[in-house]
């Protein structure tokens, strides 16, 4: 039987973005570092979900795993 990992990526710890100090004198500053806490939050859970359902494929029991995204259709 072959098992097909996760990606390795989900197993990185992606340092949280730090607020840098301009952010407290300038709007644009502080969206932009709300944007960047955002995204690093959704990578985050979106590998836990990659990990869950991998391990829910392979026999782990007792999980409550998210659906996988869904896919963009292609164009043309």
């Amino acid at each position: 039987m072959t098992l097909i990992y996760p990606p390795s990526a989900d197993l990185v710890v992606e340092a949280k973005p730090i607020m840098p100090p301009e952010a407290v004198r300038s709007d644009a500053a502080g969206i932009a570092h709300d944007i960047a806490i955002e995204g690093w939050g959704e990578r985050g859970w979106d590998a836990v979900g990659r990990l869950c359902r991998w391990a829910a494929d392979n026999g782990m029991k007792g999980l409550s795993c998210p659906p996988p995204p869904e896919l963009s259709p292609r164009p043309g």
